[in-house]
């Protein structure tokens, strides 16, 4: 297939599902504001295309399966075994991920020959596959489980998975919920759950009324078929080679809103140095902090979370350009919208996700979402001032509150602004001004007492953007 990919390109031919997912604040070149709503049909096409590997969890019946085989035939061309770029294997407690990807050269076998592994031969056509599916996976116990790490991790004893840099995992499973059991279903190794970008929660983002109208019109006129064969893996792969290319570059806005889950979210009252520890959250229930409701739901995201995070937010990036030409999006919910999906398995403190939630683990991610917003939006303009200052040479923190008698009061920072000031203010009596930091020790001691979130890292980011640019 030649030409550039489109957005008509990515549609599902069978999975259906238009539930409201993602929203963001969109800006044209002229600076006309606009919300955008992608529903939950776009977000396995973001991770596709980011090439994020990701875990879909629900009841039965929600689409799991159908998204994966949409993808596994539509996308990628089907069976790596019959032409294709995927493999589709469902969980069993037999799968051996050896006998999977490799064969013996039955000549080099046997007394008086070379050792064994000198008989491993590839499955070319298995290993180079783009896509690597499991469906089912918790029909597997645990330690069977481990056979589909390498799939995960994109590796085979020595071999890597894929081509050209591209390879994804895609997973299902039917989630034991605490209100419900299926027979046979084992726990998912938490080694492997870690292992995925993002989790897609079927129960939580639920197709609407019209989509259930949709297929059972499918299914009444016998419309209900597996996706056809095609093949976009080309396209795919220049789409992840352009988001992968946005992800390795300094993003300031974007990386800064990022820092706050993980440096921000490493905030605890509890402990001395004001860091979570090993005993999070175990020391939750007990902490007398009152204003612990962001704190104690979750902890901050590791390296490997946050580095997934800004490759999904640029996967996101990408696909709003492809279905509403290109859009200056807030990097600040950007920021947000994505680490709404990005696995937060061992993240969220599990004691809260029972005992608040009822086990429902998106709906507690959810929450603090919105708790994330309502404690950094009022700082958002001075910190979105400050990255600006310190692209422009001047890490500087502080800002003036310029007050003119009978008018709403503005704030901006210039050294020569302040200059100014000082000679203005002597003259005029109508005008006051006072400069401030939001982010000196004392006012970020204060932010944190009020949120439970951490910004003394944020002096450090600035004096590091401004070396950056220096240098560029």
């Amino acid at each position: 297939m030649t030409g550039k990919l489109t957005y008509e390109e990515l549609e599902f031919p069978t999975f259906v599902n238009s539930c409201p997912a993602v929203s963001l604040t969109a800006y044209d070149d002229k600076g006309n504001e606009e919300l955008i709503e992608l529903p939950f049909s776009d977000i396995p096409k973001i991770a596709v295309l980011s090439g994020t590997s990701f875990l879909g969890i629900g009841d039965t019946g929600t689409g799991k399966s159908q998204l994966m085989m949409d993808i596994h035939r539509n996308y990628f061309g089907g069976d790596a075994d019959n032409g294709g770029k995927s493999n589709w294997n469902v969980a069993r407690n037999d799968f051996k991920s050896e006998a999977y990807f490799v064969t013996y050269d039955q000549s080099k076998v046997g007394a008086g020959k070379e050792m064994l592994i000198d008989a491993r031969v590839p499955v070319e056509k298995r290993v180079r596959a783009l896509s690597n599916v499991v469906d089912e996976l918790n029909l597997a116990v645990p330690e069977v489980q481990v056979e589909f790490f390498g799939m995960a991790e994109g590796r085979h004893k020595g071999m890597k998975l894929g081509d050209k840099n591209y390879h994804i995992f895609i997973s299902s499973c039917n989630l034991n919920r605490v209100n419900g059991e299926f027979v046979g279903t084992s726990q998912i190794n938490r080694a492997l759950l870690n292992r995925y970008g993002v989790t897609f929660d079927f129960d939580y983002f639920r197709r609407t009324d019209e989509d259930e109208n949709i297929l059972s019109e499918r299914e009444n006129t016998g419309k209900l078929e597996l996706a056809p064969i095609r093949d976009i893996s080309d396209k795919i792969l220049e789409a992840y080679s352009e988001i992968q290319k946005g992800a390795s570059q300094r993003e300031p806005w974007l990386d800064a809103y990022i820092r706050f889950f993980s440096s921000g979210l490493e905030y605890c009252h509890t402990n001395t140095d004001k860091r979570k520890k090993k005993m999070w959250p175990t020391n939750c229930q007990n902490c007398n902090f009152t204003k612990k409701d962001l704190c104690s739901l979750i902890k901050h995201s590791t390296p490997r979370t946050t580095k997934i995070l800004k490759l999904f937010a640029n996967g996101i990036n990408y696909l709003v350009g492809l279905k509403y030409g290109k859009k200056h999006l807030d990097p600040f919910e950007l920021a947000l919208e994505s680490f709404k999906l990005t696995t937060y398995h061992g993240n969220l403190n599990g004691i809260e996700t029972i005992s608040s939630y009822g086990g429902e683990d998106q709906e507690q991610m959810a929450d603090v979402i919105e708790k994330m917003r309502d404690k950094i939006q009022p700082v958002k303009h001075y910190v979105d001032k400050a990255i600006n200052s310190a692209v422009d040479g001047n890490p500087e923190t502080r800002f003036i509150r310029l007050k003119i008698r009978g008018e709403q009061p503005e704030e901006i920072y210039s050294q020569e602004l302040e200059d100014e000031l000082k000679k203005t203010a002597n003259k005029n009596k109508k005008i006051s001004y006072e400069i401030f930091d939001p982010f000196d020790n004392h006012a970020g001691q204060s932010f944190e007492e009020r949120t439970g979130l951490r910004i003394g890292w944020l002096k450090g980011y600035l004096e590091n953007l401004l070396k950056h640019y220096k240098r560029a």
